[in-house]
């Protein structure tokens, strides 16, 4: 079992509450996806405001954390109500991949990661993404396939944008670590598709 799978057990469990919680309150799946999306925008122009003062790394990083949390709960919430759908997913993974290119924009916008860095985060990190869907497509599943899922990258940027308040070289390093992560994973879902299609 992955670092990753384990950490969504312990993640599930602990969210039950607040999934029952807001099922009383009639939310849904979808109103949370999109509450995420908007929290994640919201952090992106607080990254550009840090460099006239560090503080807006602390508020992108409460932003960015508090969208990523909600975007975490929304299938918690579909499983308990019942309201999982093909609509449901396909916006789930829409939004995820927009906040990502989100993320890796406030990275830019800070002055704390060039152009070239920022494009090779960007790049890799959607390559996760495709060769799971791609793979997915052709009968071949991927889940738990690879070190750098979508939320070991999450934590990562968040991590660093929080500690950026001290050292703004955290986003450097977290985007380094976010490349580097997400090539690998790319290679591994690459190995482990052509493995399963020849067999």
């Amino acid at each position: 079992m992955s670092i990753s799978r384990r950490g969504r057990g312990i993640f599930e469990k602990s969210i039950t509450p607040i999934v029952n919680l807001l099922a009383q309150l009639h939310v849904t799946p979808n109103m949370l996806t999109a509450a995420g999306l908007i929290l994640t925008a919201m952090a992106t122009p607080c990254y550009y405001l840090s460099r006239a003062d560090p503080v807006y790394f602390l508020v992108s990083g409460a932003l960015l954390a508090a969208g990523s949390f909600l975007d975490g709960l929304d299938g918690s919430l579909a499983r308990l109500l019942g309201s999982q759908s093909n609509f449901g997913a396909f916006l789930d993974s829409f939004t995820d991949r927009i906040s990502d290119s989100l993320i890796v924009l406030g990275f830019l916008l800070s002055g704390a990661v060039d152009a070239v860095l920022a494009l090779g985060m960007l790049a890799s990190s959607m390559l996760v993404s495709y060769a799971r869907a791609r793979a997915e497509g052709l009968g071949v599943s991927l889940k738990d396939v690879g070190v750098g899922e979508r939320a070991v990258r999450l934590l990562a940027a968040i991590a660093a944008t929080f500690t950026a308040y001290i050292n703004s070289l955290t986003l450097f390093a977290a985007a380094i670590f976010i490349t580097v992560v997400s090539i690998i994973t790319v290679v591994q879902r690459f190995i482990a598709t052509a493995a399963a299609l020849r067999r």
